[in-house]
C-alpha cells in the first residue's frame, strides 16, 4: 500500500489551471537516473513551483536502494517510467539480457507503487526495433526527448534553464536527477515556459512520429492531466 502522507489534493495542481494560462500548450519536464538521495528536494522543489508535476524515469538499481523516492514520486502525482536496470546500453546487449532490463524494472516498480510503468527511456537514447518491441511487449510507450539540456555534462544552472526553455509545444525535456545545477534549475526552467503560456504535462502516446534527432523519431507527446 502506498503512503498517503505525500499526496496532493488534485484539484490544485498547477497543471490543471486555466485555459488561459496553458495557452501555448504542454511540454513534458522529465528526470533520468533516480530516484537519488536529491529526489526528496527535487519534489520539493516542483511543489514550491506550483505544484508541477513531471515524469521520472527511474532505473531498477536506484528504485531499489531509494524506495522510498519511487513511492514519494507516485504519491504526489508524477508519472514514473522505466529506465532499464542498470542503465546499460540495452543495444549492446544479447536479447535475453536486453529484455532483463526492461522486465526486472517494470517489477521493481510494480512492487514498490503497486502499478506497472507505461511509459519507458532507453538509456543514452540509445534503441532499435528489438528494443522498442521488448518496451511494447511490457506494455510500455518508448519516450526520446525533444530538448536536451545536456545538464549533465557539468554546466552551470543558467545554460541549463536556457536549453530547456527551447522546448517547443508537445516536447520534452530532458533533465537528470541526483544534480544541485538542475535543482537549482527548475523553478526557473517552470517561470520560462510560464512566461511563454506553457504548462508542464503528462507524457502520452503519439499516433505521429516525433522527431527526437535526425534519423530517430519516437512515439510520445506531453499533454494535459487529467
Amino acid at each position: 500500500m502506498l503512503m498517503t502522507s505525500f499526496a496532493l489534493p488534485p484539484a490544485v495542481a498547477q497543471e490543471a489551471g486555466s485555459a488561459s494560462r496553458c495557452s501555448g500548450g504542454y511540454v513534458a519536464i522529465t528526470f533520468d537516473d533516480g530516484p537519488t538521495d536529491v529526489t526528496a528536494e527535487y519534489l520539493k522543489a516542483l511543489r514550491e513551483a506550483g505544484r508541477v508535476r513531471a515524469t521520472f524515469f527511474v532505473t531498477g538499481t536506484l528504485a531499489e536502494g531509494h524506495r522510498d523516492g519511487t513511492r514519494r514520486i507516485v504519491a504526489e502525482g508524477h508519472q514514473i517510467g522505466n529506465h532499464s536496470y542498470t542503465h546499460a546500453n540495452l543495444v549492446e546487449l544479447d536479447a535475453a539480457t536486453a529484455f532483463a532490463e526492461l522486465r526486472d524494472t517494470s517489477r521493481v516498480i510494480r512492487t514498490q507503487t503497486g502499478r506497472a510503468p507505461i511509459l519507458f527511456r532507453p538509456p543514452f537514447g540509445s534503441t532499435d526495433v528489438r528494443t522498442r518491441r521488448d518496451a511494447a511487449v511490457l506494455g510500455m510507450t518508448e519516450v526520446i526527448w525533444t530538448a536536451d539540456t545536456v545538464d549533465w555534462s557539468g554546466i552551470p544552472t543558467e545554460t541549463i534553464v536556457a536549453n530547456a526553455l527551447t522546448v517547443k509545444p508537445g516536447g520534452i525535456i530532458l533533465l537528470h536527477d541526483g544534480l544541485q545545477t538542475t535543482l537549482a534549475a527548475i523553478p526557473k526552467i517552470i517561470r520560462g515556459l510560464a512566461a511563454r503560456g506553457l504548462c508542464a504535462g503528462r507524457i502520452v502516446y503519439s499516433p505521429t512520429p516525433v522527431q527526437a534527432w535526425p534519423g530517430l523519431t519516437f512515439h510520445a507527446k506531453a499533454a494535459p492531466w487529467r
